[in-house]
C-alpha cells in the first residue's frame, strides 16, 4: 500500500508512505485505440452526455446551497437519475456508468474544493465544464463494457467493439496473467490536428485492474539495505549508502530534455504572437506546444521510471528526503504593495525544478516499491545537506559551493550530494530501528467503498 504523506504513520525521525506488505496491488494500463467514424460519433455523443450530468450536478449543489445551505450527495445525484430517466431517456443509451462516472468526477471536485478551503487554501469552486474542457468518460465498475484480450477487443455500449493493437494486449495479457481482474474503464480524447470544421482526435483507454499480484523480489544489496535518496537540479537523484567514503555511490542527471525543447517553444509560442487569436494557424500553433511539451514529459517520465525501477531492485529499504515542492516552486513575484525579491532567480530556479520533475521520481520509486515488496520512508530535509556524515557538525559554511562538502569542524572533503544521500540513509535507518521497536506495524489499509443497496437488497441480505 501507499500513504499519503499526511496519513503516513510516524516513527523516529520520518513516515513510512510503503510498507510492502500487499500480495496483490491495483494497476492501470494505458493503450491507444482507433474507433471507426460512427464509434468515435457515438464518443463524442457521450462525451456531450456526460458532459451535461456534470453541469447538471453542480447546478443542482449550487441551487441546494444558495437556497437552503444544503449539501447534496453523490448518492443524492444517483437517485435523481432515475427520474431523469424517463424525461431524458437519450442519456442513458450507453447505460448508467457513464453518468455515474461523471458525477462521481463532480463529488471528487467538490472533495477536494472543501479540503482546500479546510486548508486555508485557494479554494477553487468546480466550474461548469465546457466541450473544450470536457474530454473523459469513467467507467467505475465493469458494467457497460467488457474486454476480450482473445478478440483484442473491448466492447462499450452503445459503441460496440473498439479494437486495441498489439502492444498494448501484451500489456493486459500480463496483469491479466498475475491475476487482475480488470474493473474500471476510462476513454480520454485528445486533438490531434484537422481543421476546425474537421477535427482529427486521437483516442486512448486506460484499464484498472485489482487483485494483480505482487512479484516481490530480493534486492541485490541485501534485504535490509538502507539507501537514502537526495534529490536536487544539477543532480536529480544521488542515492548513496550509510557507509564509509570508500563505498559506491550513484548519481542520475535527468538529460535535458526541457532545456533543448525550450527554444523550440519560444520559437512557436512567437509564432503564435502574430497569429489572430482563435484563428486556425492560431489554433495549430497551439496543438504544436502541447505536442513539444507531451514529448518532454513522455521523455522525463520513462527516466524517471526506469531510474526508480533500479534503485527497487538494489535495495531492499529506500529514503526519501521530504520534499515540499509546491512551496519550493511558488513565486516570487509578491503583490504591487509588497513586490518580492530577486524574482528573475528565482523564476530560473522554479522552471529548473520543474524541469528536474522531483515529485514524479519519487512517485515512480513508491509505485516500484509498493511492486517489489520494498519500504518506502520520507524522512526531513531540513539540514541534510549541511550536516556533515562524519561528525555531525551543522553548519552554513559546510557547504562552499554547490557540489563540493568540506566540514570546517573535521574537514571532512565529500560531494555534497552524496553527503546529503548518507545523512537521509542515516535517518532512514533510525526510522527502521524505532519501527522495529514498535513492533513492525503494517500501515492501515482503507476499507473498500461499499456500493449502496436497496432497501430490499438489504432486508434480503440480513434474511441470508
Amino acid at each position: 500500500m501507499i500513504s499519503s504523506k499526511v496519513k503516513a504513520p510516524r516513527h523516529g525521525p520520518g513516515r513510512l508512505v510503503v510498507d510492502g506488505r500487499d500480495t496483490t496491488v491495483t494497476r492501470k494500463a494505458r493503450l491507444s485505440v482507433s474507433p471507426a467514424r460512427r464509434q468515435e460519433h457515438e464518443l463524442l455523443r457521450m462525451l456531450d452526455a456526460t458532459r451535461e450530468v456534470y453541469n447538471g450536478g453542480l447546478q443542482h449543489r449550487r441551487d441546494a446551497w444558495k437556497a437552503a445551505r444544503d449539501r447534496v450527495t453523490v448518492y443524492d445525484h444517483f437517485t435523481d437519475l432515475t427520474g431523469i430517466r424517463d424525461v431524458r431517456p437519450d442519456l442513458f443509451a450507453w447505460g448508467l456508468q457513464p453518468l455515474r462516472g461523471a458525477l462521481r468526477r463532480l463529488d471528487e471536485a467538490y472533495g477536494a474544493f472543501f479540503r482546500r478551503c479546510a486548508a486555508g487554501e485557494t479554494p477553487g469552486h468546480p466550474r461548469f465544464r465546457g466541450r473544450s474542457r470536457w474530454n473523459t468518460i469513467m467507467w467505475d465498475e465493469p458494467t457497460g463494457w467488457k474486454l476480450h484480450l482473445d478478440r483484442r477487443i473491448v466492447y462499450v455500449q452503445g459503441v460496440g467493439d473498439i479494437g486495441l493493437p498489439k502492444g498494448s494486449v501484451r500489456q493486459l495479457r500480463r496483469l491479466a496473467a498475475r491475476g487482475g481482474q480488470p474493473r474500471t474503464l476510462t476513454i480520454t480524447r485528445r486533438r490531434a490536428g484537422g481543421t476546425t470544421d474537421r477535427p482529427r482526435w486521437v483516442w486512448h483507454a486506460t484499464v484498472g485492474f485489482r487483485g494483480v499480484a505482487v512479484e516481490t523480489t530480493t534486492p541485490t544489496a541485501g534485504g535490509d539495505s538502507t539507501v537514502g535518496v537526495d534529490r536536487g537540479v544539477k543532480v536529480t537523484a544521488a542515492c548513496a549508502q550509510a557507509t564509509p567514503d570508500d563505498a559506491v555511490a550513484d548519481l542520475h542527471r535527468m538529460p535535458p530534455w526541457m532545456a533543448e525543447a525550450r527554444d523550440r517553444i519560444i520559437a512557436l509560442q512567437s509564432a503564435r504572437s502574430r497569429r489572430s487569436k482563435y484563428s486556425r494557424s492560431w489554433r495549430r500553433a497551439n496543438r504544436a506546444i502541447a505536442r513539444e511539451h507531451r514529448k518532454v514529459a513522455a521523455r522525463s517520465d520513462n527516466w524517471a521510471r526506469e531510474t526508480a525501477g533500479a534503485l527497487v531492485a538494489t535495495y531492499g529499504v529506500i529514503a526519501v528526503e521530504n520534499l515540499d515542492l509546491v512551496a519550493m516552486t511558488r513565486s516570487a513575484k509578491g503583490t504591487v504593495e509588497e513586490p518580492g525579491r530577486n524574482v528573475s532567480a528565482k523564476q530560473g530556479l522554479n522552471r529548473s525544478l520543474q524541469d528536474a520533475a522531483l515529485g514524479r521520481l519519487a512517485t515512480w520509486i513508491r509505485v516500484k516499491a509498493e511492486s517489489a515488496g520494498r519500504r518506502v520512508w520520507t524522512v526531513p530535509a531540513a539540514n541534510t545537506s549541511r550536516r556533515c556524515f562524519k561528525c555531525g557538525h551543522t553548519a552554513k559554511e559546510n557547504r562552499p559551493s554547490q557540489a563540493r562538502f568540506c566540514c570546517v569542524e573535521c574537514s571532512h572533503v565529500a560531494n555534497a550530494d552524496v553527503n546529503a544521500a548518507r545523512n537521509i540513509a542515516l535517518l532512514g535507518e533510525e526510522c527502521e530501528a524505532a519501527w522495529t521497536a514498535a513492533g513492525r506495524p503494517s500501515l492501515a489499509r482503507p476499507a473498500p467503498r461499499l456500493r449502496r443497496r436497496k432497501p430490499s437488497d438489504t432486508g434480503r441480505a440480513q434474511a441470508g
